[in-house]
């Protein structure tokens, strides 16, 4: 059996703003080195990790280093594109761009970036390319909100509107167990180490 550890990236200045980073290489702020601080002790006081993956945006790859491994790289993992919403406040985005699905007033894509679908298909392509399902022991992938949904979604076997029932706070721990035949989620979006 694999356990995957997802641990979200720390606090960055745009995150407090609530602005739209996506692509955009945000450091650290002071809060989000010390929540990467402590997710990394709490990680590694916990599990006994033998590989760490992760973006390559900088606010995920120096939470990563703290684990002391070697790490994989992977741009399957990086955030969504935002296209032109990038750096926008959300309140900006709220007011210029109408929701597209009245089920779900969430729902929108951004005007020149990635569709949020794809996001469970890169999924499933880290899933194929790290070999996560051929892995034993612990695993820790530090990555972002939005393409950590769409993995949970991909490992999950979810449709993807599951996305947007997933709450993944800076720094919180969310496992999955990998099993032959089925995938369990057993921890989602745990952030107690944090306080």
């Amino acid at each position: 059996m694999t356990r995957l550890i997802m641990i979200r990236h720390g606090e960055t200045s745009w995150n407090v703003e609530n602005r739209k980073q996506g692509r955009n290489d945000q450091p650290l702020n002071s809060k989000g080195e010390i929540q990467a601080k402590l997710v990394a002790d709490y990680a590694k006081s916990k599990y006994q990790i033998e590989r760490v993956w992760t973006s390559p945006l900088k606010r995920c790859s120096d939470t990563a280093e703290l684990f002391n491994l070697p790490v994989s790289i992977s741009d399957l993992l990086i955030e969504i594109d935002y296209g032109e919403w990038e750096g926008m406040l959300q309140s900006e985005i709220d007011s210029k761009y109408p929701a597209q699905d009245q089920r779900n007033s969430t729902w929108r894509e951004a005007p020149g970036g990635e569709k949020k679908s794809n996001l469970p298909i890169r999924g499933r392509k880290w899933i194929e390319e790290s070999m996560i399902n051929d892995q034993q022991g612990d695993v820790v992938l530090v990555g972002h909100g939005g393409s950590m949904k769409g993995l949970l979604v991909a490992l999950l076997e979810l449709p993807d509107y599951a996305m947007d029932s997933f709450q993944i706070d800076n720094c919180s721990v969310t496992t999955v167990e990998i099993r032959e035949g089925v995938n369990v989620l057993t921890v989602l979006n745990y952030t107690a180490h944090l306080i």
